[in-house]
């Protein structure tokens, strides 16, 4: 894909690029040794306006927005299953010292929108359910939970969130390289760590013997693997390694959606005549293992606010 990509921003007139603040934003999150590198801007300018447009793609397929309040809570399963009843929904969200200091700095707003995320969790077990009149318990259930509840910075507006998603999105993927970079870094400190050893072990070995000859190819070997990591590490290969995660940002993030018949206990196709159809959206972070949440745009009231207690982190995306 990079090749195919690199070939098509090849081609004249040249491609558009995309702000230099964005760029160097990026780079903060990545690695700020991209700076070094020769003409980074204009390396990296193409590809990320090219993620920019994927990335606003993908934000508007996020789901249609829920707001927490009473009425909704009663009207969608979905907001019964991640709050067991109303008040929950202000003790898990609206207790978010984060949402309070946005109202506090936005006197006059009434409302805020958020991007929620959270773990979705597919329990085993066995249940009832009601076949020709007799009721069986011995049925093989899927049961949904949800865990680990997370909310984005929150905004003013929908439109706000909508503008504000792809650059959000792109930090993800700048983060993904960071990570990649990082790694870099430890086998850097464990690869000078096993050249001291192969060093010390040499110093103790009697000289042209079996256990000498093996520390020296050992040692050779290892500097061989720290001047290739030296040589992934510099600057302009830094550069490379970005420009590749942002090549990649269709692969790397994608939006999955399911319909499925839940009852009041979130047990799918329960079959008891409870169930209403919701739709779960899932974010998809691909990597080894690869990273689902449920996506959730939230409109949250002012009135929903509690006081503080128990912080819930937040996140961004």
């Amino acid at each position: 894909m990079l090749g195919i990509l690199k070939q098509w921003l090849g081609r004249t007139p040249a491609p558009p690029s995309a702000d230099p603040a964005l760029i160097d934003q990026l780079v903060e999150l990545a690695a700020p040794q991209v700076k070094l590198a020769r003409k980074y801007q204009q390396r990296l300018g193409p590809y990320v306006h090219w993620a920019e447009e994927h990335a606003a793609r993908f934000t508007a397929q996020w789901p249609p927005a829920l707001r927490l309040d009473t009425e909704h809570w009663r009207q969608h399963r979905l907001l019964q299953l991640l709050f067991a009843n109303p008040a929950r929904m202000g003790e898990l969200i609206g207790e978010h010292p984060a949402l309070h200091a946005w109202f506090a700095a936005h006197p006059l707003a009434d409302e805020t929108v958020v991007v929620f995320t959270a773990d979705i969790q597919r329990k085993h077990s066995f249940g009832m359910v009601e076949e020709g009149g007799q009721i069986r318990q011995d049925v093989a259930q899927q049961r949904l939970q949800f865990a680990h509840y997370r909310i984005s910075s929150a905004v003013e507006s929908l439109a706000a969130l909508q503008a504000a998603g792809p650059h959000r999105l792109l930090e993800v993927v700048a983060q993904q390289a960071s990570f990649a970079l990082t790694q870099l870094g430890q086998e850097k400190q464990a690869l000078e760590e096993a050249l001291l050893n192969a060093r010390t072990m040499l110093r103790m070995a009697s000289p042209h013997s079996a256990d000498y000859d093996k520390q020296q190819a050992r040692i050779a070997e290892l500097t061989a693997q720290l001047q290739a990591n030296a040589s992934a590490r510099s600057p302009d290969a830094q550069c490379e390694r970005l420009i590749a995660e942002l090549a990649a940002t269709p692969d790397l993030l994608t939006l999955q959606t399911e319909t499925l018949a839940v009852d009041p206990l979130g047990v799918i196709d329960s079959g008891m005549g409870d169930e209403q159809t919701i739709e779960l959206s899932e974010i998809v972070l691909h990597g080894e293992p690869p990273v689902r949440k449920l996506l959730q745009i939230l409109i949250i009231p002012r009135s929903l606010l509690q006081t503080p207690t128990a912080p819930l982190p937040d996140v961004r995306f």
